[in-house]
């Protein structure tokens, strides 16, 4: 069995973040987002879970919100338009940004949105969305 039907069979697999300086991600937006509450270094935290679709396949990327507002600036773009996210700033960097900027690659764009259409599962949003949860209540 590889390790990705076996990341698939065990879930908990489909949560991502960028956590390092150049992280980048290219994704459509394919649902509405979720509010994630939890401790993070002992204190209450609140963090955007946005269902996305990227070259390796359905995700839930866990921002913060203010990268969640930038981002909901373009919801009418959502069923046309991918997006790339580039994170400036080492890990527990407090200073951290986030370069947000619409694809620029026609190919690409249409590669994500048929994932979307032929390839989506929409149960696993809930379940993405469920293993996120855990995550940031340390369950």
């Amino acid at each position: 069995m590889s390790w990705q039907d076996k990341m698939k069979d065990w879930g908990g697999g489909e949560v991502s973040f960028l956590s390092e300086d150049g992280e980048a991600m290219v994704f459509v937006v394919v649902d509405e987002p979720v509010l994630l509450e939890g401790k993070f270094k002992g204190r209450m935290s609140e963090r955007i879970g946005c269902p996305i679709v990227t070259v390796d396949g359905y995700s839930l990327f866990i921002c913060g919100k203010r990268l969640a507002r930038r981002l909901s600036r373009y919801e009418n773009m959502f069923d046309t338009t991918a997006f790339q996210i580039v994170r400036r700033g080492e890990h527990n960097d407090i200073e951290t940004s986030y370069e947000l900027a619409k694809c620029q690659d026609p190919e690409l764009t249409k590669r994500l949105f048929d994932w979307v259409e032929h390839e989506l599962d929409r149960d696993a949003i809930a379940e993405s969305v469920e293993a996120a949860q855990e995550i940031v209540t340390g369950k």
